[in-house]
């Protein structure tokens, strides 16, 4: 058998491979979408993320992630079917699911009640639906305003209250600058109030906590007595006041750091007894609403001990990386989200390996149905002239008329190889000539306890499940090594 014979052998075979390859795809790909693999794959990815492969905090990862689940962020991506006929087809893919789930004995992955899943999810919307699940914003606001009205209260207004009493016993005037330090009070509680309600930020209202102590001071200095002991004490005071809040820079800095709860900081109101979760709990049973509604979130909210331990490691690099609490919230968000995308990424491989399990025995199934016998196969184009021919000009017409990409010209393949099979007499199925064939062959095997078919049906299955892709770029290569020799010769 010369070389060129060899050529045409294995382009055949090749070309066999490919064929049935697009046909176990198909059939790979209708599975997977009545069964809704891909979708069950990443919730199941999810709550191996959030539970740090650890199996004994699975229940606590399956009910966060069915919680992230019915957030708006990843809801709006599940799109459901509208209109009758579509609804319909929908429901009997859902029952097709439950049926697929009861035979199995696998669980519900989308939780109870539901029956589907997006098969996809951006990071931005990982990351918004946990950060939202957890509350942090809300819980940051909370705590802020408390320790802006504590700062307020305890060193601004109760000091300057403190010092102009003082002032009243050394003078016996008891409505001394009364009417200046009830304005002065309500001017600092209404910054609190601006603050409570959102319309300026913490450093804004600690400027203004501090121009409203200045005004006080210029009041009092027009209204007190010049060149007097007792107000040069006062005044002297008041400006110690005024140098403890924010004289400096860093001294501004250092009271925003104690005012304004860091990123670690929420975190560690999952941990009872933890600062952060006292402070809330306080506040809580100080009929504090909102830090009330807070605790009963956080009695519910599940926290696997992996998942806070990467989120606290994750606030820690957004800390080191930016100076600003905005900047620290905003690059602790996009820590989550590259953090997502390294375990979607592994989740992406532990399913392509999966899908390859899944599409070997699709292949070996596809090839036992349709009697693909890969040695019966290789004979009859070595001693079948025509049928050799045949398939050669299908093949070399087909890489011909195509641009070289498979994904572009998917279509116009499948349409020539459906030709192809439709026309060409390949050596395939349970005919009786075929069958015949085969038990011909079979009276020279040398394995009696295997029989030929079945390691052809093996060899067949592993190679279709090997993809089209692969034996599409494998038909070019030996197209082009075949038509390089013709010219050559």
């Amino acid at each position: 058998m010369n070389i060129p014979i060899i050529l045409d052998i294995a382009l055949g075979l090749v070309f066999i491979f490919f064929a049935l390859s697009l046909l176990a795809s198909e059939l790979q790909e209708i599975i997977s979408t009545l069964l809704q693999w891909r979708a069950e794959h990443l919730k199941r990815s999810i709550e191996v993320l959030l539970s740090g492969n650890d199996r004994e905090k699975d229940v606590a990862a399956q009910a966060l992630a069915d919680a992230l689940y019915g957030s708006p962020w990843i809801r709006s991506l599940n799109q459901e079917a509208k209109g009758r006929i579509a609804r319909s087809l929908r429901g009997i893919l859902h029952l097709l699911g439950r049926i697929y789930r009861t035979l199995t004995g696998t669980r519900n992955v989308f939780g109870a009640g539901e029956t589907s899943g997006p098969s996809y999810i951006p990071a931005e919307a990982f990351a918004n639906s946990l950060l939202e699940r957890m509350q942090l914003g809300q819980l940051w606001q909370v705590l802020a305003e408390d320790r802006l009205a504590t700062f307020a209260a305890d060193r601004v207004i109760l000091p300057v209250s403190n010092i102009l009493s003082d002032l009243k016993a050394s003078t016996g005037n008891e409505f001394l600058l009364n009417a200046e330090l009830k304005q002065f009070e309500q001017s600092v509680q209404g910054i609190v109030q601006d603050f409570r309600s959102s319309t300026v930020s913490l450093p804004e209202s600690v400027d203004r906590i501090v121009r409203r102590l200045e005004d006080f001071t210029l009041m009092a200095q027009d209204i007190l007595p010049d060149s007097h002991p007792l107000t040069e004490t006062f005044m002297r005071r008041l400006e110690y006041i005024k140098r403890g809040l924010a004289s400096t820079s860093a001294e501004r800095a250092a009271l925003l750091c104690k005012l304004r709860p860091s990123v670690i900081a929420l975190l560690d109101v999952f941990e009872p007894g933890s600062a952060t979760n006292c402070e809330l709990r306080r506040l809580a049973e100080g009929n504090h609403a909102v830090a009330q509604i807070l605790v009963q979130c956080l009695e519910q909210a599940a926290m696997t001990p992996a998942l806070r331990a990467s989120l606290v490691a994750l606030a820690r690099k957004a800390e080191a990386l930016t100076d600003t609490a905005q900047g620290q919230v905003e690059q602790f968000s996009r820590e989550i989200e590259t953090w997502y995308d390294r375990g979607m990424e592994r989740a992406t491989g532990v399913y392509r390996r999966n899908a390859k399990a899944v599409a070997l025995m699709i292949g070996i199934a596809t090839a036992v149905a349709i009697n693909a016998d890969s040695f019966h196969i290789a004979s009859r184009l070595a001693t079948d002239p025509i049928l050799r021919d045949t398939v050669v000009q299908a093949a070399d017409q087909l890489v011909t008329e195509s641009s070289g990409d498979l994904s572009q010209d998917l279509t116009q393949v499948q349409a020539a190889v459906d030709t192809a099979l439709a026309e060409i007499p390949f050596p395939l199925g349970y005919t009786d000539a075929v069958l015949k064939q085969q038990r011909e062959a079979e009276a020279a095997w040398p394995l009696p306890l295997v029989q030929r078919r079945w390691l052809g049906w093996l060899v067949s299955g592993f190679a279709i499940s090997m993809g089209s892709t692969f034996w599409f770029n494998a038909l070019k290569t030996i197209v082009n090594v075949r038509n390089t020799g013709d010219k050559g010769v």
